[in-house]
């Protein structure tokens, strides 16, 4: 980050006016006789070259939140994603610039009949072609839509294995899920579902005060398994008045958020549409647009909980090399010992540059190649790189 100028206190002249000329007479003896004697001392001597001084570090870190935003929200979908739906859920969530994540059930439904037939099913080829490339995503929600606690280990495993490796099979990566029906509350079902390959798990609570993941200088979840979302749900539906029912119930989670620097998921169904669990429309509506005014990174569980995990394990290296008109290049290496193919979303480093880079355009490179030229007008500068265990390279252009 920047260093702000100090201001120098002054103190008040404890030499009266009539004593100035006597005052510049002597300075300028005491200067004088300086001369002669560095004069003398210089006599006979070979002058010698002060080492190049080794760069002073500089000050960095990998910001909580990507892009440095001050805290994090997951809007969540436990539905299926339809085109041309009314009312345009979608349209409207992209029209605010945010995303929203949409559950995957990959076997059955309540009453056993099929909710996909496969990967060509219109719903998953509408999600992975239209929407996920504008930054929507998915979440595994269960093989059949059950209730995993009342299964034993060996059950829920494979239920849990079996939506994992549908999804794959559907051209999708697991990352984040979400239990069925409200469960996922016991050790044994927490444990099936890591042992089956997802990194993280969301229950569902109507308690306000649980709704703050990650809160302050916290670095990781008390429980990847354990997450907590907010259930949204308008109390017209069973007259829920512990869950969220609107926006200006939502409004102050927001708000608190913000100043915990936590991660909120917010869980919604029938957005719009009086089916199980509705929520109002223009409720919803109200909602996207306070979550667009506030300084949120709007992201899905999977990138989140991405982002997390490697913060929690990378080790952060700054080098500045010195030449001789300053500090003619910067070298950032990321490493947190994680696979780079599934653990690949982008860590934002904060860092000091040198006072001689500000307003200078510099190139970032790695392995020879450009990646970005960027420029900053403050000593504070802001990277988002991939923690791959290779150097970066910045370097100012001439």
């Amino acid at each position: 980050m920047g260093q702000s100028e100090q201001d120098r206190p002054t103190r008040a002249n404890p030499y009266p006016r009539r004593h100035w000329p006597a005052i510049r007479t002597l300075a300028a003896a005491a200067l004088l006789l300086g001369v002669i004697v560095l004069a003398v001392g210089c006599q006979g001597r070979t002058p010698t070259l002060a080492p190049t001084p080794t760069p002073a570090p500089l000050n960095a870190t990998v910001a909580k939140w990507f892009d440095n935003h001050t805290a994090a929200i997951s809007i969540t979908n436990d539905d299926w994603p339809i085109r041309g739906r009314e009312p345009d859920i979608d349209g409207y969530v992209l029209e605010q610039g945010l995303i929203m994540g949409y559950e995957v059930t990959t076997g059955n439904s309540f009453n056993g009949d099929p909710i996909f037939s496969g990967p060509e099913d219109e719903r998953i080829a509408y999600l992975m072609s239209e929407l996920v490339p504008q930054g929507f995503s998915y979440f595994g929600h269960g093989h059949n839509h059950v209730d995993h606690d009342v299964l034993s280990y060996e059950e829920a495993l494979a239920s849990f294995q079996a939506n994992y490796d549908t999804m794959i099979e559907w051209g999708m990566t697991p990352v984040a899920y979400a239990y069925p029906r409200s469960a996922g509350h016991e050790a044994e079902t927490q444990q099936a579902l890591a042992d089956a390959g997802f990194l993280s798990g969301r229950l569902v609570s109507r308690d306000a005060s649980e709704a703050y993941n990650i809160p302050w200088n916290q670095r990781a979840p008390d429980n990847w398994f354990g997450l907590i979302s907010m259930e949204m749900q308008s109390i017209e539906f069973e007259g829920c008045g512990n869950c969220t029912n609107n926006n200006a119930e939502l409004t102050p989670i927001l708000d608190e958020a913000l100043a915990r620097t936590a991660w909120v998921i917010l869980t919604y169904h029938s957005i719009g549409q009086r089916y199980w669990g509705w929520y109002a429309w223009d409720e919803f509506r109200k909602d996207v647009q306070s979550i667009a005014a506030r300084d949120f990174w709007t992201a899905s569980m999977n990138d989140i909980t991405r982002y997390v995990r490697e913060r929690e394990n990378v080790a952060l290296l700054v080098e500045p090399v010195k030449g001789g008109a300053g500090t003619e290049s910067i070298a950032i290496t990321l490493s947190d010992g994680l696979d780079n193919v599934r653990f690949n979303h982008p860590l934002t480093v904060l860092f000091d540059q040198p006072a001689d880079w500000v307003g200078r355009p510099f190139t970032v490179t790695q392995d020879g190649e450009t990646l970005a030229e960027l420029v900053f007008d403050t000593e504070a500068a802001m990277l988002s790189l991939l923690p791959n265990e290779r150097p970066y390279l910045l370097r100012p252009r001439p």
